[in-house]
């Protein structure tokens, strides 16, 4: 099945976590920042989408890459960040080198955002090797920044201005799974249309004996809803879901970042499963 995640495509995950956290992409070292947002951009246009380069400036610049639909005329919208939390002190383990322990990932950023973003990308460029799956693919509209661990500022003022296509679905940048294994969807305005892609989500998770507990929220932001560019410039008043491999283990901006490697498989999963309902709810 082209959706499946095994323990070769674990590796490739590990494998580009390991060689974008190495890079160090903090707001203090720019070329950690340039090389990961360069990889992300040459990886994208070999998917098929078209990628724009916004910077201004000293700024760390934005990525907007736009895919067409396969099927349809519908897209679904992603946003993401590139950049990394400093690191600070208290690691047991070197922050910008990913090290497995148990069955988890550590190393900083492979939370927030690394981990997340490079799985979604794998699992499209699983997809693309795979000619009929590729039939029922929405367009994408997928935005990435550089600056989101101060603040923003580049978003801020560039979102407002971005003309981009209608989207039927934005995708937060990942979700999160309880200690007790239930996963946590965040789900904002989903239409009726759309509810075969909640329905997806949940038959997922119930093959691997999870509950999903369904919350009427966004995702929780270290600076505020209203400060958040994505929210407030992007999403707006447009159907909001946030799913994704973290966990409340994950310590997201602090020592020890960390992210569970048995909830990648479901993630993946559930993000094609997203991409192909909406596809077919056009």
């Amino acid at each position: 099945m082209a959706e499946a995640f095994d323990v070769a495509e674990r590796e490739r995950w590990l494998d580009l976590v390991r060689a974008w956290i190495s890079a160090r992409p903090t707001a203090s070292h720019p070329p950690g920042l340039a090389r990961v947002r360069e990889a992300i951009a040459l990886r994208l246009e070999a998917l098929g989408f078209d990628v724009r380069v916004h910077g201004s400036g000293e700024a760390a610049p934005i990525l907007l890459a736009v895919r067409k639909p396969e099927v349809g005329a519908r897209y679904v919208g992603l946003f993401a960040h590139y950049d990394v939390e400093e690191a600070g002190d208290g690691w047991s383990s070197e922050p910008f080198e990913v090290h497995v322990r148990g069955e988890r990932a550590f190393g900083r950023g492979v939370g927030d955002n690394l981990g997340p973003l490079s799985l979604r990308l794998l699992a499209l460029e699983r997809l693309v090797r795979w000619t009929g799956a590729r039939q029922s693919l929405p367009g994408l509209v997928w935005v990435l920044q550089g600056e989101e661990e101060i603040g923003s500022p580049w978003a801020h003022a560039l979102f407002p201005t971005l003309d981009l296509p209608a989207v039927e679905l934005w995708i937060e940048e990942t979700g999160y799974f309880e200690e007790d294994g239930t996963q946590r969807l965040l789900a904002r305005r989903i239409p009726p249309r759309l509810a075969p892609v909640l329905e997806t989500i949940a038959s997922l998770a119930r093959a691997e004996a999870r509950e999903i507990r369904v919350l009427d929220r966004y995702l929780n932001k270290a600076f505020g809803e209203s400060r958040c560019p994505c929210l407030a410039h992007l999403v707006k008043d447009a159907p909001y879901l946030a799913i994704g491999p973290n966990d409340t283990r994950a310590r997201i901006h602090a020592p020890n970042e960390s992210l569970p490697l048995g909830t990648l498989p479901l993630a993946s999963a559930q993000f094609i499963g997203v991409l192909h309902e909406v596809a077919r709810c056009g």
